[in-house]
């Protein structure tokens, strides 16, 4: 694992030292340059997609091993789990030994509900247990309200409780097609 670590290290540091001192001072000045600029940003874009999918088949080759070897020796200490005296609760027996605690959890029953049979069978006969949510059409209600400073007003002119605008800077974005 320590190999991946440092590939990853290596490849980030690499990265950092590609703008050339060239680059670094060009100036866009014309769409001939900016588009140039794109081209560059869809590169940057395809090889960070390339670098994250290699990592991300190198994590999950990684877990299934390990997990694959927790598997293998999680099964050597059943047999062993089953000949000890363990301690019983309602829900499960445990062995603790120095290091670790083996535990068997009891499982309740797995309830498969289907609401579109279960909702109105409740109604009617366990509306104690029906809940019923309430929210806002804030979509709605929104197109109807003004700004009014860090306050929000509705169409009287009345200020809107629970509501307050906090101004958010502008965001500079460019969208590679």
């Amino acid at each position: 694992m320590s190999e991946l670590m440092e590939k990853l290290i290596d490849d980030v540091e690499e990265t950092d030292a590609q703008i050339t001192e060239e680059e670094a001072r060009f100036t866009v000045d014309d769409d001939r340059k900016a588009e140039w600029c794109i081209g560059k940003i869809r590169e940057a874009q395809a090889e960070l997609a390339k670098f994250m999918d290699w990592y991300n088949a190198q994590i999950e080759r990684e877990k299934k091993r390990v997990e694959s070897r927790i598997a293998f020796f999680e099964d050597k200490l059943k047999p062993y789990f089953a000949m000890v005296p363990k301690k019983e609760t309602k829900t499960q027996l445990s062995y603790q030994l120095p290091s670790a605690k083996l535990v068997l959890k009891r499982q309740g029953p797995e309830f498969v509900r289907d609401d579109e049979k279960l909702i109105p069978w409740a109604r009617e006969n366990a509306p104690d247990f029906v809940k019923t949510k309430l929210s806002i059409d804030w979509a709605g209600m929104k197109k109807t309200l003004t700004v009014v400073g860090d306050q929000v007003a509705d169409s009287a002119g009345e200020v809107v409780p629970g509501i307050t605008v906090q101004d958010r800077p502008d965001v500079f974005k460019v969208e590679v097609k």
